[in-house]
């Protein structure tokens, strides 16, 4: 049986270029299984500023590479903000087979003197340098000196020019429009969000789809959400721009649960009861349309299970835990690493982003948030202590930590995630996560503030 091939490729991809993706394409097409591009987050020895948000750099990356067979990108540097050294990868990724650094000729220059930067600047560079498998990327006219070569290496010639990221930063910076040296999808997505420019990236913008070709999730046990789907089926493809979500707010949530890494736009067409995530109407022809797009959170959730075993997921709405026993739960509340209520007594807590303070945690109390609020909320279900509870309205950057303070087994909470259950756990710890995002498009004619205003003063009549 052949043994799996997997390359690593590293940097911090601020924007990914079109070099990047030809390169992670040959690699496969050499025989490698799998590339695996990690894009460096700040150094945890060395920190240093970054010129595009983590949240960015994620979506950039995801759109760069998506739809390249054997290609995957990995977060997790961005995710935890601290980068793991090279040398820490050919443990890391061992069970997905054989690792291979992927580098630039450069890197082995001086090797033979063993003063390459390899050796001298990476931790443990000298034994990576006599253990480790190297691939080594060259222009085709300038290969590198064979007695710098590591043992064990394979070069790979890329005839694509190479601009460093620093220049298509200081071109963007200065006005330029990226053009060709990013992917297409990439440089949209830098206009949209004035990524590298001197103002600060918006929460909503406007966005048109010219040439719409859309992905279609609709409720197929509705028939008007199916009937809906029907009026665009000439627009669906296999190359999406958008996706188009029809039927209600639970609709969305498990569209964006399982498509948020194509970083596409959702719209959305009611054809549920409120639909709060969703426009009441659509136009037939999108490609004349201007949408609203707002950059919505998700939550990055911790939970520990009962035998300290760890598990994360992702919800774009709420993350909860509440009693599983006769017994009321008792609960400590941390925010930022600080205890700030020792005891809660009651059935559960809740944190929400402002899509879902109008859902669950609306039911306890809490008031529904314009979805461009940068606030969590802290709410709680049927609250005995501390006596005066009431919601809370919390900055995004908060992290905060629900603990189960039974000892006895008397009083087990379980956890939810966008209402799925994840079953028993000790403790859930919630923040905004640093690379997932999700987009949600609007018409003009949605106004999301009368909407929000609707839901908290309803008619008379339904009242």
């Amino acid at each position: 049986m052949a043994i799996r091939k997997v390359a690593v490729f590293t940097g911090s991809f601020d924007p990914p270029t079109t070099f990047h993706r030809k390169v992670a394409q040959l690699l496969h097409e050499r025989g490698f299984d799998q590339v695996i591009l990690r894009i460096t987050g700040t150094r945890c020895d060395r920190p240093e500023g970054e010129h595009a948000d983590p949240i960015h750099r994620a979506a950039m990356a995801d759109l760069a590479f998506r739809n390249l067979e054997g290609v995957w990108v990995d977060h997790s540097d961005l995710d935890d903000g601290c980068s793991l050294n090279d040398y820490e990868f050919d443990t890391l990724y061992a069970d997905r087979g054989e690792v291979w650094h992927v580098v630039s000729a450069d890197f082995l220059t001086d090797g033979f003197t063993g003063q390459s930067l390899i050796q001298t600047i990476w931790p443990h560079g000298q034994e990576l340098w006599k253990n480790s498998r190297f691939v080594v990327l060259h222009s085709p006219n300038s290969p590198p000196t064979s007695t710098d070569l590591p043992p064990v290496c394979e070069l790979v010639a890329v005839s694509e020019e190479h601009i460093p990221t620093a220049d298509i930063r200081l071109r963007v910076f200065m006005g330029d429009d990226p053009g060709h040296a990013v992917p297409e999808q990439v440089a949209a997505y830098i206009r949209r969000y004035r990524l590298f420019t001197d103002g600060p990236s918006p929460r909503e913008t406007r966005l048109h789809i010219p040439d719409p070709r859309l992905l279609i999730v609709a409720d197929e046990a509705n028939p008007k959400s199916r009937a809906g789907a029907d009026r665009f089926r000439h627009l669906e493809s296999s190359d999406p721009n958008a996706i188009l979500v029809l039927g209600g707010d639970g609709t969305m949530l498990a569209a964006i649960r399982k498509h948020w890494r194509l970083r596409l736009p959702f719209l959305g067409l009611n054809a549920g009861t409120l639909g709060f995530l969703m426009n009441e109407e659509l136009p037939g022809d999108l490609s004349s349309t201007e949408l609203v797009v707002y950059r919505m959170p998700m939550l990055r959730v911790e939970t520990t299970k009962p035998d300290g075993s760890i598990i994360r997921g992702l919800a774009y709405s709420d993350a909860w835990v509440e009693r599983d026993s006769g017994q009321a739960a008792w609960l400590r509340v941390d925010v930022d690493g600080q205890t700030q209520v020792p005891k809660v007594i009651g059935d559960g807590l809740l944190v929400a982003t402002p899509a879902g303070s109008s859902a669950y945690a609306r039911a306890m109390g809490a008031t529904p948030m314009p979805l461009t609020s940068p606030v969590l909320t802290l709410a709680g279900s049927n609250v005995f202590h501390p006596r005066f509870w009431k919601p809370v309205a919390l900055p995004d950057s908060a992290v905060v930590k629900i603990t189960s303070l039974d000892e006895t087994g008397k009083r087990p909470i379980r956890a939810f995630l966008d209402g799925h259950h994840l079953g028993w756990v000790k403790a859930m710890e919630v923040g905004v996560s640093p690379v997932a995002a999700v987009e949600l498009a609007f018409t003009p004619q949605y106004d999301l503030s009368a909407r929000l205003l609707r839901s908290l003063f309803p008619p008379t009549g339904e009242m």
